[in-house]
């Protein structure tokens, strides 16, 4: 990585130079040197871990988020800089492993070791990471752009534009002044930056101020001028591709394992902050929320899983928020979840499903809140697949469609499906009727949706005769009312 940067290009401005904390190299430098050298398996450690945090911090504050910016698009571009600051960290530590001996194999003195972690400090955190940053800060604000140009397809043209002075490499004063629409293939591999500190622009320009160029030989010129591997990698456009940093960088020649790990660390959400924002990042997750989604918090109130405001706050005891944390993770990386962490999410899930509800909370009755409880929980657990492929995972332990004893409404949602069961009702049918009048009408009626949903699905007698709906009716309040087994005897007497 010696030769990483041609020395041309490093030369920042004072106030571009970003804030890092070499203590935090310090301390995993001290970590390698103890541990008698630098494997993968330490990526994961937490000296090593706190050093891709700061990494990921100065490269990440370059991606500014504005209310015009997608989730999605600001979702890629952060995940795009953790692999970046994961795999810098992973060489930068493997050159201060490869410090750690004499010549002889010996084990070289503290003092000495360090001499060299320090220069191997100033190189990757220094010089290469003032030239990244102006880099990320340029490719983030590129990228952002791009989303808004392809808005307007072909609308307007897009022109080329340099610094204009002397310090502009002949290779961008080339490109100085290319017309093209956005949907030219010129600007797949020439949207800037084109290299290190590279201070060119694009601009959205009027379609009859400005002659179009011919796009085969601006993108022969841009081919000629780039030819080398250090500027080859430079060939993307960061708002197609959605990536601050170039696929074909030198920190990606890692092992597989090491690309493995650090794309898993990437995934990880630790915060609630970070599941707020995951949730968010996909129109499909978005679509959950009617009133939006903006906190997720702890609560210490006795006697509940959680609750929701239904305006954009999800508060769950702690135990179940950290299962939540470590089990959306575990889907996003492949892995299986415990029980625990299942039970957690389906927890997670009844709050959500709470604020599908289009009228939004109310004041009611304790009757009428038992009625929506059951409808809500029986819609959230029927729906648990919906969940699990919204965020990226497998179905996994089923059993709580069925069955979710640590909630105070299992008992009227097993019975509410024993009744399904018994009158014959269609299961899939009374799902969707429940669902839509859960998610359209007023908290207060859900005991209507409840009935009508039992009788438009072919509720019927023992007998086989149709139910009259005063029997529904009552048979509906028995699931709140009766233990399983009364409940099956009352609808079996039914004539």
């Amino acid at each position: 990585m010696a030769d990483l940067y041609a020395p041309g290009e490093l030369t920042l401005k004072a106030v571009q130079k970003p804030d890092f904390d070499h203590g935090r190299f310090d301390t995993a430098a001290r970590y390698v040197y103890n541990s008698g050298g630098f494997t993968p398996e330490m990526l994961e450690s937490k000296p090593v871990r706190a050093l891709i945090d700061e990494t990921n911090r100065v490269l990440g504050s370059t991606i500014t988020v504005s209310h015009e910016t997608p989730p999605e698009l600001t979702a890629a571009l952060r995940n795009n800089v953790f692999i970046f600051s994961g795999l810098k960290t992973y060489h930068s530590l493997s050159e201060v492993g490869l410090s750690l001996t004499n010549k002889d194999g010996s084990t070289k003195s503290w003092p000495d070791f360090y001499n060299e972690v320090k220069a191997i400090d100033g190189q990757y955190n220094g010089n290469y990471l003032y030239a990244e940053y102006n880099h990320a800060v340029h490719s983030a604000q590129m990228a952002v752009k791009w989303h808004e140009w392809e808005k307007d397809g072909d609308q307007y043209d897009l022109q080329y534009r340099t610094a204009g002075d002397e310090r502009v490499r002949e290779a961008h004063r080339q490109l100085d002044g290319v017309t093209l629409p956005p949907s030219d293939k010129f600007w797949e591999r020439y949207l800037p930056p084109n290299g290190w500190n590279c201070r060119c622009n694009v601009v959205q320009v009027l379609r009859d101020d400005y002659p179009r160029s011919d796009s085969d030989k601006a993108t022969a010129i841009g081919d000629e001028y780039t030819r080398t591997p250090k500027a080859q990698m430079f060939r993307f456009n960061a708002g197609k591709t959605l990536e601050i940093f170039p696929a074909k960088h030198p920190y990606r020649k890692a092992p597989a394992k090491v690309k493995k790990a650090v794309e898993q660390m990437a995934v990880e959400l630790r915060t609630p902050q970070e599941v707020v924002d995951f949730l968010n990042a996909s129109e499909v997750r978005r679509a959950w929320f009617e009133r939006g989604f903006n906190s997720l918090i702890s609560t210490t109130e006795r006697g509940v899983n959680g609750y929701t405001d239904m305006r954009g706050l999800i508060a769950m005891t702690k135990a179940r928020l950290d299962n939540v944390l470590a089990g959306l993770t575990k889907l996003r990386q492949g892995k299986e979840i415990t029980f625990d962490e299942a039970d957690a999410l389906a927890t997670f899930w009844h709050e959500i499903t709470h604020n599908r509800n289009k009228p939004g909370n109310m004041r009611m009755t304790s009757l009428q809140t038992q009625y929506m409880e059951l409808a809500n929980e029986f819609v959230a657990r029927k729906t648990l697949p919906e969940f699990y492929e919204g965020v990226g995972g497998k179905m996994q332990h089923p059993e709580f469609m069925a069955d979710r004893q640590s909630t105070g409404y299992n008992r009227w949602v097993r019975n509410y499906c024993k009744v399904i069961e018994l009158t014959g009702a269609d299961a899939e049918e009374v799902l969707s009727a429940v669902r839509e009048h859960l998610f359209s009408q007023p908290y207060a009626e859900q005991d209507a949706g409840l009935v009508n949903a039992l009788m438009q699905s072919g509720a019927l007698k023992a007998d086989g005769t149709k139910l009259k709906r005063s029997e529904v009716k009552r048979i509906v309040k028995g699931c709140l009312m009766f233990g399983e087994d009364m409940l099956q005897k009352y609808v079996e007497s039914i004539r």
